[in-house]
């Protein structure tokens, strides 16, 4: 399948959820990272952090803006902006969602 058959409305929604499973595993590194041993130790903890941090910003950054950068620099910003808000619409979208479940949690 091709990124140029996709249309913006599917690719946002596909970018959001690559989006939100990414994040849900990170998440998970964290819960579940307090039985590992080597996060109580002073300096790596913080280390480990950053580090993981500054490659999720990274990946976070191309998931949701790559394509919109390629269309972009392609000189389609018709089709690179209208990508970037659906992305950012099911994004936002996610997080109504996960503010509901946690309400009614």
């Amino acid at each position: 399948m091709k990124l140029n058959k996709l249309s913006p409305f599917l690719l946002g929604f596909l970018q959001a959820t690559a989006l939100l499973v990414y994040v849900s595993l990170v998440s998970l590194i964290f819960v579940y990272g307090e039985n590992w041993s080597f996060m109580y130790e002073q300096f790596l903890a913080p280390v480990f952090f950053l580090l993981v941090f500054i490659v999720s910003a990274v990946i976070c950054a191309t998931l949701v803006l790559g394509r919109a950068g390629y269309l972009f620099w392609e000189k389609r910003y018709r089709e690179a902006f209208s990508l970037l808000g659906w992305t950012v619409g099911f994004v936002a979208m996610y997080i109504g969602l996960l503010v509901f479940v946690v309400m009614c949690y």
